[in-house]
């Protein structure tokens, strides 16, 4: 078959506009595989980055709590108030490493897809009154004041059904952040809220809060804020990844946003399981439900 000039023109500049549209596609395509690559580098760089902060975290409390008590091994008679001032520094130091420790073995079942739950009743009143002793150390070395409000009526018997562990890791780690950016003599709030089948708890602070750019990030399990708060405040950005993941286990929402008078304010739903996997909370609500009737 033969093909006239203007066919074979129209033909060849087919083809062109083919080709000219495939290297574009090309480009874009390798554009895409550059961005790519450069995520993975990036997150390969924060993954190195991230490990390397983590075995600090836990080599240095291990270190020096092996170096207090060595000291305290080769204290004189006489020499007491040393020794209570290097126990204190040893519990403030196996404080700090028990509680990286619980983030990161949360963090390593959370990255492995291990997301039982344990369902079991809750007392508020008592997950509260825990949460003031597991920090009253650190609140009386800064000066800063705890209070924790639950819904009015509150009784000691008053539960909510939901995984205990996950709850209180959730609670624990907004206290704890909130800790690291208050300032001295500060006051940080904790509210229970329960309503219509959902327990609401808000951690507000009043200290540094977090830059508006801040919050794209600081739910990511291998990024901190910025070196400067960092070398200020320990820990190594876990915390907050483990709320959120946690929040999403139990069906819950996670709500940030800046603090009326300066601060972060921190808000948490969750919604009550309906079922019981622990048998003596199982027995104890059988009990009750048929008491109530």
């Amino acid at each position: 078959m033969n093909y006239s000039t203007t066919e074979q023109a129209n033909e060849l500049e087919n083809y062109k506009n083919q080709l000219s549209q495939l290297q574009s596609e090309n480009e874009e395509l390798v554009k895409s595989l550059h961005a790519v690559n450069e995520k993975l580098c990036d997150s390969e760089r924060l993954k190195g980055h991230f490990i390397s902060n983590i075995t600090n975290e836990i080599i240095n409390p291990f270190a020096s709590i092996l170096a207090l008590a060595d000291n305290i091994q080769h204290l004189k008679e006489g020499e007491m108030s040393s020794a209570h001032r290097m126990a204190d520094l040893i519990f403030e130091e196996a404080f700090h490493l028990d509680f990286q420790l619980q983030n990161i073995f949360a963090a390593a079942q959370i990255e492995a897809g291990k997301d039982d739950v344990k369902i079991v009743s809750i007392g508020l009143k008592n997950l509260g009154e825990k949460l003031k002793e597991y920090f009253y150390d650190q609140l009386q070395k800064m000066k800063i004041q705890l209070v924790i409000n639950y819904p009015t009526g509150l009784t000691e018997s008053l539960k909510f059904r939901s995984d205990r562990e996950k709850l209180e890791l959730i609670v624990r780690n907004l206290i704890s952040n909130s800790i690291k950016f208050s300032f001295e003599g500060s006051t940080i709030h904790v509210e229970f809220v329960v309503e219509n089948g959902v327990l609401s708890v808000e951690v507000s602070d009043y200290g540094k809060g977090i830059h508006p750019e801040d919050r794209k990030v600081i739910f990511d399990r291998f990024k901190q804020l910025d070196e400067k708060i960092n070398s200020i405040n320990t820990g190594h950005g876990l915390g907050l990844s483990i709320v959120l993941a946690y929040v999403d286990i139990l069906g819950g929402k996670l709500n940030l946003s800046d603090n009326f008078e300066g601060g972060t304010r921190i808000t948490i739903s969750i919604p009550e399981s309906l079922e019981l996997n622990d048998w003596d909370d199982l027995e104890g609500f059988l009990l009750d439900s048929a008491t109530s009737y």
